[in-house]
Formats: C-alpha cells, sequence, structure tokens
C-alpha cells in the first residue's frame, strides 16, 4: 500500500507496536462489522509523529514526537464531544475499524487525539495504554475515590483484567482476583493481587471470596459478562456499592433478586471504552513509572508473523496476557 499522507488537522505517523484486541478477533471471526473491506486493524497505537498536516502545528505536537494514540475520533460537535466522552459520541470512528488502522509501518490519526510521551518509554507500554483506558474507566465508576484502601474483587484476569489489577493497585486498592485458569491466577499473585480463586473449580465461590475479603466488597470488576459472574458480583457487594461491567458475554444477564438487589441500593455500572479523564489518567501514571502495563510474559512477534500472534491470542489454553505488533524499522 502507498504511505498514507496527513489531511489537515492531522499527523502522519511511524508505527512503533500494536496491541492485538479481542475486537480484532471478533472482526476476523464476522462478530463485528467494520465500515469497508478491505480494511487494516490496529487500534492500540505507539508511534512516533514525522509529519504534520496543515493546521496541525500549533497543537501541542511536534515532529519526532513519541505518542500515544486515542483511537476513538468524535465528531466534535455532539453533547458528548463536548463533555470529553468521545467514546459515546452517537457518530465517532474508531482507527481499525471505521478508520484504516495501525496495523503497518505508517498510519495517520488527528492531532487532537495524540498524547505526547516520554522518548525513553518503551513503546509497548504505550501501546497498551488504550485498553488500561477502559480498566481505569472501571475502576473509577466504582465511586471509590477518597474511601481509605478499599477491599475490591476482580473477575477475570486475562489482558484486561491484569490492567484493573495494576491500576487498582495504583489507586491504593485492596484486590482479590478470581479467574477459571490457574496461569492467570499464577500471573495475578506476582503482580500484587492479596489473593487469589479459581471461581470455576470452587464448588462455593461466593462464600470463598467473602472469607477472602473478610466482609462483603467495596466493590467489583466483571471482565468476563457471563450470567454466573454478574450475578456473584452483586451478591459480593456491600450496600450501595456498584459492580462494572467491562465483559461482554453472549448470554442475557441476570441480577441478584429483586429484594437483595433494590434494598441493598446495588448498582450496575456498564463500562464502554474511555474517556479523556481515563486517558489522562493512564498516561500520566505510565509516564511516571507509577503503573507499568507489561509483563514479562507477554509475546511480541513482527508484523511478518501476525497470523502466528492472532492464533496464539485467540488460543485461550495459551495465550498470555498480551500479544504485541512491532514494526520493522527502516
Amino acid at each position: 500500500m502507498d504511505r498514507p499522507r496527513p489531511r489537515e488537522g492531522e499527523a502522519l505517523l511511524r508505527i512503533h507496536t500494536v496491541g492485538v484486541c479481542g475486537s480484532d478477533l471478533h472482526i476476523l471471526e464476522g462478530h463485528t462489522s467494520v465500515a469497508f473491506t478491505p480494511i487494516t486493524l490496529g487500534h492500540e497505537i505507539a508511534a512516533d509523529v514525522v509529519e504534520l498536516g496543515e493546521g496541525s502545528a500549533d497543537r501541542g505536537v511536534a515532529v519526532g514526537d513519541r505518542v500515544f494514540v486515542n483511537p476513538i475520533v468524535g465528531c466534535g460537535t455532539c453533547e458528548h464531544c463536548a463533555g470529553s466522552e468521545t467514546n459515546l459520541c452517537p457518530d465517532k470512528e474508531i482507527i481499525g475499524i471505521h478508520r484504516e488502522g495501525c496495523l503497518a509501518e505508517f498510519g495517520v490519526a488527528p492531532v487532537v487525539n495524540l498524547t505526547v510521551m516520554p522518548g525513553d518509554l518503551d513503546p509497548a507500554e504505550i501501546a497498551m495504554i488504550e485498553s488500561a483506558g477502559t480498566a481505569n474507566h472501571a475502576l473509577r465508576e466504582l465511586g471509590l475515590d477518597g474511601h481509605g484502601g478499599p477491599t475490591i474483587a476482580l473477575i477475570g484476569a486475562g489482558g484486561l483484567g491484569s490492567q484493573v489489577l495494576q491500576l487498582a493497585l495504583w489507586r491504593g486498592m485492596r484486590v482479590i482476583v478470581l479467574d477459571a485458569s490457574d496461569l492467570a491466577l499464577e500471573r495475578a499473585g506476582r503482580a500484587g493481587a492479596a489473593a487469589t480463586l479459581n471461581s470455576v473449580r470452587h464448588p462455593a465461590p461466593l462464600a470463598a471470596l467473602l472469607e477472602l475479603a473478610g466482609s462483603h466488597l467495596d466493590g467489583v470488576v466483571d471482565c468476563v459478562g457471563f450470567p454466573d459472574t454478574v450475578e456473584l458480583g452483586l451478591s459480593a457487594l456491600k450496600p450501595g456499592r456498584t459492580l462494572s461491567v467491562l465483559g461482554i458475554g453472549d448470554e442475557r444477564l441476570r441480577t441478584t433478586a429483586p429484594a437483595h438487589f433494590i434494598r441493598r441500593s446495588l448498582r450496575i455500572a456498564a463500562v464502554y471504552a474511555y474517556t479523556a479523564q481515563d486517558v489522562a489518567d493512564v498516561c500520566r501514571a505510565v509516564s511516571e513509572r507509577a503503573v507499568v502495563l507489561g509483563d514479562p510474559g507477554n509475546r511480541r512477534f513482527a508484523l511478518s508473523d501476525i497470523d502466528e500472534a492472532l492464533a496464539l491470542f485467540a488460543d485461550k489454553r495459551r495465550a498470555p496476557a498480551r500479544v504485541l505488533i512491532e514494526m520493522p524499522r527502516e
């Protein structure tokens, strides 16, 4: 393909690293539609700015800057964009889904979607900021800022769950991690989880969770989104607390019994993507090295090995927390 050219307000980017996302698999499997085909995938992006389009020179980004790319491009005029919630914009376009993505040596993005990062930061860390923004959003929705040392449960410790764990620890939370994979639980334990629980093998996961916590929980983040995990999360909460649901299962969800759900004033927060606040939070945490999104078990592949990388990521028995694609350098 020809090297893309930046339009007004855009930057030409030399791509360093792109994270593989579950939505990439959903597109390849036909479960998620795209605006056109063929299309270049890739929306978890770390890059360097190599050229600025017309009208882009005075927007705080310069040629040579290393940047995180927010792939959600809002319309810029609706109430959600005005409130810095482009994730809710009804006319948003997502790089790699509605626009050409960045699983390539070069790509383009609006300059307003770029955040300048330290030049010595591992591009793999920068690429993972995109999904970590969603993790941060889920934690903010719990409404626990200002609560001293809350205890939460994290259901699902895959790639996104591992980022929820890192950001929760950064926020001073005590985290109990539940998963069906002993490998994922081992990773969570190494990363700082207060306790872990195989919620599929245990005959009474709710009782076991409450015993580990010492009481009901201040919050729960569900990265699975199955009926059983939502019901478990709600049943484990203290009155007036929140369950943040990130996972998108394929079955109809159910809550606890109405009397339990209503009389305890429980809340469910459905979390889609991230806001400008979440991007700013995670970029700051990563820039200051307060949060390390990488893991020694993450796998890195060359762009030429993308098929092998996707097959590994799709294999739930062997999949590492994250798979990253590194572009060839000139």
